[in-house]
Formats: structure tokens, sequence, C-alpha cells
């Protein structure tokens, strides 16, 4: 039987093991901060904000410490005197019967 503590645990390594975010604006790739991170139910949401006057945006990526890509976007957004909220989205289902 599967315990909530291990879905607990689980959800926190993934949002742990995210570090930050590389948007492609323009051509050329951008590492961005987090503006937040939160773990609602089985997924882990990370915000990344574009302050105002950004570029093309067509792709952005979530990454580990070392670089590696957790998850990806490829988009198409043209440039916008408005912010622009990124959010990627990480769930986990975990089989098996949920012990109480």
């Amino acid at each position: 039987m599967v315990t909530m503590i291990v879905i607990d645990r689980t959800l926190q390594f993934l949002k742990e093991m995210a570090k930050q975010a590389v948007v492609t604006i323009d051509g050329q790739d951008s590492i961005v901060s987090f503006q937040s991170q939160e773990i609602i139910k089985d997924t882990v949401k990370t915000y990344v904000y574009l302050e105002n006057g950004h570029g093309h945006v067509s792709a952005a990526k979530l990454v580990d410490a070392q670089g590696i890509e957790l998850d990806r976007y490829n988009t198409s957004i043209e440039p916008s005197e408005d912010g622009l909220m990124i959010v990627f989205t990480l769930s986990v289902t975990l089989k098996g019967e949920l012990q109480a």
C-alpha cells in the first residue's frame, strides 16, 4: 500500500529538482528565475514571469541544477507590452492502494 508520505515526498522532490527556466526570446536563450512554486493535490506548479516588453517567445523549458530538461513548451507568443506568465505543471500518479 502507498502511504501519503510517499506522495508528499515525491511531489516535494519534483519541486526541489526544478531550479530555473530557460526561455527563448527573439532567438536567444535567457535564464529566468521562478516567481513561485506550489504543490496542489498531485501537481507541482512552477510560475515564471517575463516583465513587460518581452520579445517573441518561441520556447520555454524547466531545467534542473545540471541544465537537464524536465519540461518544455514550444510556442509562438508575439512581443507584448504586457508581462507574460508561464506555468509549468508536473503531475504524479502513483499506482497502488492508498493507505489512510
